[in-house]
């Protein structure tokens, strides 16, 4: 597979038939990126976790590095399968990106589909008659324009605008087309030109990011694109981030340009999808945790990773989309929500506002299930929030065979007839196991007893026969098989690990203690709690029964009480979008929380202790 290495590489990555040329040295990665593939690398490209699997189909590339043999069976090597962030391109080359190794999921607005709402978007689009300039009126263009406005659009016009004004009110008709956004006239047009207005709500996920594009003039639902963040080179969480841009002379303006890049690919495949140009799109709403919040504005978030964990700037922000580099229209408004603290973000303050949290006359409890777990309380007075470090176990990372929620992966395990059965997305055969997958196959694990409170396998005595055949290995090799090869795409089994189990133990140990820590200061108790939403990729597959066995939540929980909402964060961007009485509300919530901080509490690792165990 090796051979003399040429000035530029043609690569070709199939099945999406998408070719680019790189230059020679250029990981496989990296080449992916470019031609808009995008491969899971959730250990940053640092060859560790394994996930970033890729077939060679021919071609010229590095010889096999010592992090592939570690992560990679003689079987998979031999058939060709290498490490996309380990192997670089040497000449020409073809590889094939299983499905398992790509880096979309399934991000569902569904709190959209049933929160009510006013239809009140901060866009606007009027048409009028300008009068003609002669002799006897010489005003100027624009002092025309706004005198057929009247007073309601008597706002600043954008220097874009202004370009175009006199083309639009001498076309032929005269009727001309003002659209205005954020208090200022963004475009002028004339009226004959197709008048859409639209506007796009993104979800800017640590791992994950998502798009939606709304038509603003009917608050109709057009479509939506998701990416990988391509920041996770630098690392998985937002610790990762921070360092990159502290060590790194270029490292803020590297994640800046990336968090933009990103933002920009999601809302032209969405425009795509709905065939609409992306300079009709006049307004931008933008959630992310505290950190994708300051990269994406290009502000230093060192301090957010120091102590007392400060954020630059907490208010909602608004900015012109050509300040940051976006390709929608120019003069766009881009609306920032606020945040609430250094590791509560705007995606939290999206969740409370899409759910409604603050507007119910009983306690409730929200979940934003990610690589930083948020937690927000309400007890029917008081707004209580706070976040911890749960990784992004859940979002399959760091576990071997963990995928994203994507077609194939396993997303819900079961007993039946005294063995275990799995369900795939789609109905595919098993190419790993998602969030919701691993919830369950835990909980039933663990009601079988082939799981033990401290998160140890059993050694198979008194399982039944089938269920013991699915175990094997020793020690910190113990695991158990939940896919055999037939079942599978690639024709190798998927299994859980001991090691995967200790994984799960550390992220829900996180979450469980935040939980705690929260009803502790609010003074309730959990049974007291009138509902308990789930959100995040996976927040509306997760089983609720399979969430209090595995010891997410406290067993006193009812499990009726417990419910999914999707990615409630982009719903509340999308709301924050389409109605300024929304982005206010979004302002009054960031405003009346409280941040419990869990790092300087006390008793923080004493309920996390105890929150490991499955009991």
């Amino acid at each position: 597979m090796t051979g003399a290495v040429h000035e530029d590489c043609e690569v070709r990555f199939k099945p999406d038939d998408k070719t680019v040329l790189v230059a020679c040295g250029t990981s496989l990665a990296a080449a992916a990126a470019r031609a808009g593939v995008f491969i899971a690398l959730p250990c940053g490209g640092r060859g560790t976790c394994g996930k970033c699997r890729v077939r060679l189909l021919e071609g010229q590339v590095s010889e096999i590095t010592d992090a592939e043999r570690d992560a990679l069976s003689e079987e998979e090597l031999a058939a060709g399968f290498r490490l996309a962030c380990r192997t670089l391109v040497l000449g020409p080359a073809t590889a094939e990106v299983p499905q398992a190794s790509r880096a979309l999921d399934r991000k569902e607005i569904s709190l959209l589909q049933t929160r009510r709402f006013q239809l009140e978007p901060a866009v606007r689009n009027c048409v009028v008659k300008v009068d003609q300039a002669s002799l006897e009126d010489q005003r100027s263009d624009l002092d025309r324009l706004r005198a057929a406005l009247g007073q309601e659009f008597a706002l600043p016009c954008s220097l874009w605008a202004l370009r175009r004004l006199p083309a639009a009110i001498r076309a032929s008709g005269r009727a001309t087309r003002v659209t205005a956004s954020n208090s200022r006239i963004v475009h002028v047009t004339p009226a004959s030109e197709p008048d859409g207005v639209y506007g796009a709500a993104v979800d800017l996920g640590t791992t994950t990011v998502v798009g939606y594009l709304f038509d603003l003039e009917e608050g109709r639902y057009l479509a939506s694109a998701a990416s990988y963040n391509p920041q996770v080179r630098h690392g998985a969480d937002v610790i990762s981030r921070i360092n990159h841009a502290i060590s790194n002379s270029h490292g803020l303006g590297e994640l800046h340009e990336e968090a933009v890049g990103v933002v920009n690919d999601v809302i032209t495949q969405a425009a795509a999808q709905a065939k609409l140009n992306v300079e009709d799109i006049f307004e931008v709403v933008l959630v992310g945790n505290t950190c994708m919040h300051h990269l994406f504005l290009g502000i230093d978030p060192r301090h957010l990773g120091q102590s007392p964990y400060v954020a630059s700037v907490r208010e909602l922000v608004n900015v012109e989309a050509r300040d940051l580099g976006l390709t929608v229209h120019p003069s766009a408004n881009v609306v920032v929500l606020p945040v609430i603290a250094g590791f509560v973000g705007a995606d939290t303050v999206g969740l409370i506002l899409a759910s409604e949290l603050t507007d119910r006359d009983y306690s409730a409890l929200a979940i934003d299930i990610g690589t930083n777990g948020e937690v927000a309380l309400w007890n029917g007075q008081d707004l209580l929030v706070a976040s911890c470090a749960a990784g992004p176990a859940f979002e399959g990372a760091q576990i071997k065979q963990g995928t994203r929620a994507i077609p194939g992966a396993i997303e819900r395990v079961e007993v039946r007839d005294g063995d275990l059965l799995v369900h795939t997305i789609g109905d595919l055969p098993a190419v790993g196991i998602c969030g919701s997958g691993l919830f369950d196959a835990v909980a039933v694990l663990l009601e079988l007893g082939a799981l033990d409170a401290m998160g140890r396998f059993s050694d198979g005595k008194g399982l039944s026969e089938k269920i013991a055949a699915r175990m094997s290995g020793e020690g910190p090799e113990r695991r158990v098989t939940l896919a055999d090869a037939q079942a599978t795409a690639e024709g190798s089994p998927v299994v859980l690990t001991q090691g995967d189990v200790r994984q799960v133990q550390l992220a829900k140990g996180a979450v469980r203690a935040a939980v705690e820590l929260l009803l502790a200061e609010a003074g309730l108790r959990a049974e007291e709690l009138g509902e308990v939403l789930l959100a995040g990729a996976f927040g509306n597959y997760v089983n609720p029964h399979s969430i209090l066995r595995f010891g997410l939540l406290p067993r006193a929980v009812p499990e009726e009480r417990v419910h999914g909402v999707g990615n409630a964060a982009g719903a509340g961007a999308a709301l924050a979008l389409l109605s300024v009485s929304e982005r206010r509300r979004a302002e009054a919530i960031a405003d009346r929380a409280r941040h419990v901080e869990l790092f300087t509490s006390t008793q923080f690792q004493e309920v996390f202790a105890d929150a490991m165990l499955f009991v």
